[in-house]
Parts: C-alpha cells; sequence; structure tokens
C-alpha cells in the first residue's frame, strides 16, 4: 500500500489531470490574470476573494487553480483547445445531460459537473474563447500508471459504476465531441491513404510493420460488424480510461469518481474495456523502446475484468459478452495503427521526439497485441470466470 500512496497528487478531472507544484506562484497582475478575473465574474465568482494559479503543465487545455482565501472552497477554471474540441458545445450537453441524469437517477453517484454562469449557460464564451468551471474534489489523488492488480480493478469498478449507472439514460441528441475517435474502419481508412501518399522511403523500410497490420485486417471486419449489429447497445461511455483519469479517495485507496470527461459520448464498451487493457497490463507504455518487457499481465487483466463487471455483469448483452476479449485487440490494433500511420506521413500528428519515435510506438503496440493474443486462452477464461 505505501507504494501507492507514494504515487498520490494533486488533480482535478480536466481534459488532463496534473501535478499542482508546490513552488507555483500566484498569477501576476497583467492582462491574463484580468481577463481570469473577469470570467470567473461570470460563474458567479468575486475574483477579490480568490488566488489563480496556473494548474499543471497540458498541452490541451489551458487550466487555472481558483482557491479561496477565507473559506476552504476551490474551482478549476479551464479554456477548452477548440483546434482539438471544434464544438465545445457538444462537450458540454453531452456532461451537461449525464450530470442531470445522474442527479435524478443517482443521486448519490459522484460526479463532476458543470457549473453554470450567471446566465444559466454550461459555458463562457469570450472574445471567441471556451471557459468552463467545476469544483476541485478534495480528500483525491490520481495516479500516472498501475502498479499493483487493486489499482486495476478499482479503475475497472469505477468505469463499470458509469455506465452501469448510464444504462438507461437516452441518447437522442447527443454527439461526438470527436468524430470518429474510435472509428476503427476509418482509422485503416486512413492507413490505407498513407501507403499511396505517405513518405515512400519509409515505406519501403517498415515493410514488417505495415505487413502485420494488414495481416490483422480482420479485425476491422469484427469492428464493423458490432458497428452493424442491432443487438449490440450504443451506450453513454468515457471512451479515455486510462488510469489517470480515475480520483482515488487518499484515505481509502478507493476509486472516487471518473474524471477528464471531454470524451464523455455515445459508444461501445470495447471502447472502455479495451483501453483498460492497453493501458493496464502491460508494464512498459507505449513510449517504451525495452520491446523485451512489453507483455500482458494476465493478474491486471484478471483484476480489471472483475472490477468492470463486478458492476456491468447483469447489464451486459448476450453480444457484447461475445466480444469482451475483441475489446483488447481492438484498441491495441487501432493504436498501433495510428502510430504507423503517422509515422508514413512524415509526423503530422503525434509530437516525437526523435525522428522513429511513432514507428517504436508502432512496434510496441505490435508486440503486445501479439502477446494478448498469444494468451487469449487463458485471458478468455479469466473472462468466463467473471461474466458467468
Amino acid at each position: 500500500m505505501a507504494s501507492w500512496q507514494g504515487r498520490k497528487r494533486l488533480v482535478f478531472c480536466g481534459r488532463s489531470l496534473f501535478l499542482l507544484r508546490k513552488f507555483q506562484k500566484l498569477l501576476p497582475l497583467n492582462k491574463k490574470n484580468l481577463d481570469l478575473e473577469h470570467i470567473s465574474k461570470l460563474f458567479g465568482l468575486e475574483p477579490v476573494n480568490y488566488s489563480f494559479k496556473p494548474f499543471g503543465s497540458g498541452h490541451i487545455n489551458a487550466t487555472f487553480l481558483l482557491e479561496s482565501i477565507s473559506e476552504n472552497k476551490r474551482f478549476v477554471l479551464q479554456k477548452i483547445n477548440i483546434n482539438v474540441f471544434k464544438k465545445p458545445e457538444i462537450i458540454a450537453k453531452n456532461v451537461g445531460n449525464t450530470s442531470d441524469f445522474l442527479a435524478k437517477n443517482h443521486p448519490e453517484y459522484l460526479f463532476i459537473h458543470q457549473i453554470k454562469t450567471v446566465n444559466g449557460e454550461d459555458l463562457a464564451f469570450v472574445d471567441g474563447e471556451y471557459w468552463r468551471l467545476s469544483p476541485f474534489i478534495p480528500n483525491s489523488y490520481s495516479i500516472n500508471s498501475v502498479s499493483e492488480p487493486q489499482m486495476a480493478y478499482e479503475a475497472g469498478k469505477a468505469f463499470g459504476l458509469l455506465t452501469k449507472n448510464l444504462h438507461y439514460m437516452p441518447l437522442e441528441g447527443l454527439q461526438a465531441s470527436i468524430p470518429g475517435f474510435h472509428d476503427l474502419a476509418w482509422r485503416y481508412q486512413q492507413f490505407e491513404e498513407s501507403l499511396k501518399n505517405g513518405n515512400q522511403n519509409r515505406i519501403k523500410e517498415v515493410a514488417q510493420e505495415i505487413e502485420f497490420i494488414q495481416s490483422q485486417r480482420h479485425l476491422v471486419e469484427v469492428y464493423q460488424n458490432i458497428i452493424q449489429n442491432p443487438d449490440y447497445p450504443t451506450r453513454m461511455i468515457h471512451h479515455d480510461t486510462k488510469i489517470n483519469n480515475v480520483l482515488f479517495d487518499k484515505t481509502t485507496n478507493k476509486s472516487l469518481c471518473v474524471c477528464d470527461l471531454d470524451t464523455l459520448m455515445p459508444g461501445k464498451i470495447i471502447s472502455d474495456i479495451g483501453d483498460m487493457v492497453r493501458t493496464y497490463t502491460c508494464e512498459e507504455s507505449e513510449e517504451s523502446t525495452e520491446f523485451e518487457k512489453i507483455k500482458i499481465r494476465t493478474e491486471y487483466f484478471e483484476a480489471l475484468m472483475n472490477g468492470y463487471l463486478s458492476q456491468m455483469k447483469s447489464l451486459i448483452s448476450p453480444a457484447e459478452k461475445e466480444n469482451l476479449f475483441f475489446a483488447g485487440p481492438f484498441m491495441i490494433y487501432m493504436q498501433g495503427l495510428r502510430f504507423l500511420t503517422d509515422y508514413l506521413n512524415d509526423d503530422i500528428y503525434y509530437p516525437i521526439k526523435y525522428p522513429e519515435h511513432n514507428l517504436n510506438r508502432a512496434k510496441n503496440q505490435r508486440i503486445l497485441l501479439e502477446d494478448l493474443l498469444s494468451n487469449e486462452v487463458e485471458l478468455m477464461t479469466i473472462i468466463k470466470k467473471n461474466i458467468d
């Protein structure tokens, strides 16, 4: 337990979770700070009663922590990156509808809601930019990697509970905040286009990786069958189930709630389960080039499945049950596909630190997928034990 405690850090559930450095000072009195004060007023806060601090060093949304000078109140103010999220109002509607549904049907459930402006809006629109305010969750922390099976269990349970509580939520009118986010057929189409229009020298040099992607083309067909199957339900799900999108209780180390709700949107549970399998079950991250260490940890696979199915077991449809194992190959294959596509396109999407960075990421995911598939019988047995 001590090792887990050692990874604690203060967090807020925004697009990303960051360490609030102790040495950070209050923002100086400049235009940026004056703008923040103006924006905070739009949410009904009196800026003279709050300090404003940059919160972390993320690359997606600009994030600031607002701390009350006289009371024990903290809020997080965020500017949404419209280069990533083209229509922030979709995020606001998805999160707002979810918040309303949970408040009515599961009032005991901890969900990080949006605080409305004084005009009753979910977002403040100022000078062409969208801002939102949310509460800071006290007595919480997050972690960046899964070093104990219990962490995987708690995270799986947290994401399973969210999906369980949203089982009967109406989805009419809700949209994807990032269109095509987990559309494997579209990602494969992008890969095929890169073979035609990408860097021809790179294409020749990575024939082995290309051949592997093509050899697993049947995974795209399985995905398409799922999407076209009327018996496979569409649910309101998280879509980004990495471990740092779970807040843990400092006192009990139990999961408190999930966070980073920008991709909360209708989808298939293979997205949530698959992302957990991809990011929890291997001790090496997708950045690792220690390829010999890239292996599936079956005890972590069992823990996350146990946690997730402890909440969702009674609600899983026969079609979902049949494809529980597929969730892992689905997400690992898609991420490897995206890395390789970007490499062939001369690294136009993912930031890189050296020329072969995306290629090594693709190799990393290929090795992980190969190991997962080689353990299919054992992993299917684990699923069957937890679902039957």
